[in-house]
């Protein structure tokens, strides 16, 4: 269809796979497009966007560039409405701290898989050691105030905060960076967003080219 909406990024990130989630969620159809390799610095793989970040939605009048923005324009191409809590939409500053975290996390993670196992570059490197300490205290945070959190929310069909946050658990797996055992609460959560049907419809995978 030339109109829909295509979508670039992997199917091994958690930037995308918010994407892909809040697609599947609100009903709308695109086609992806995978990226494989990560380490083009051509700004034509990116669908045009200079900061050769992903993922990026290409509609008819232009690309969008990032996981926030991309949702927002799905939310509008929906053909049902639905409740939504975005980011500016937290009703306290407990709840607006939460997603700062998660999105702390989710670059956190972007920061260690890249440098030590696209990379290659030393775990011992003070630039990761310090990530990954911030990247726990987050955690940690965010397990002791999950409840409180998600008890504020106003009644909604999805949340910005939600999605993100069970993405970025699912990737913690995905990768095998940090064990999420040790967090208790955000394990429950990762287990029952598990088992949404948008949740299962875009299990983490690596990209396979086709030959040719």
């Amino acid at each position: 269809m030339p109109d829909q909406p295509r979508l670039v990024g992997r199917s091994s990130s958690h930037f995308t796979r918010l994407v892909r989630l809040f697609a599947e969620e609100l009903g709308v159809a695109y086609a992806f497009v995978p990226l494989h390799d990560l380490a083009s610095r051509d700004p034509a793989d990116y669908a045009g966007n200079p900061a050769l970040k992903l993922p990026v939605l290409v509609l008819p009048e232009g690309p969008v560039f990032g996981a926030e923005n991309i949702c927002h324009a799905l939310a509008e191409r929906a053909s049902q409405p639905a409740r939504i809590v975005w980011t500016g939409q937290l009703p306290d500053l407990r709840a607006r701290n939460a997603q700062e975290l998660v999105w702390h996390g989710m670059n956190a993670q972007v920061q260690l898989v890249f440098g030590m196992q696209v990379a290659r570059l030393p775990a011992e490197n003070v630039y990761f050691a310090k990530a990954a300490d911030g990247f726990r205290n987050a955690l940690a945070w965010l397990d002791a105030n999950l409840e409180s959190v998600l008890r504020g929310l106003p009644a909604h069909d999805l949340s910005l905060l939600e999605a993100s946050l069970f993405c970025l658990l699912e990737h913690l797996a995905f990768r095998d960076t940090l064990p999420l055992a040790p967090y208790r609460h955000l394990a429950a959560f990762a287990a029952a967003w598990r088992e949404r049907p948008a949740a299962q419809r875009t299990a983490y995978a690596f990209d396979v080219a086709t030959p040719g």
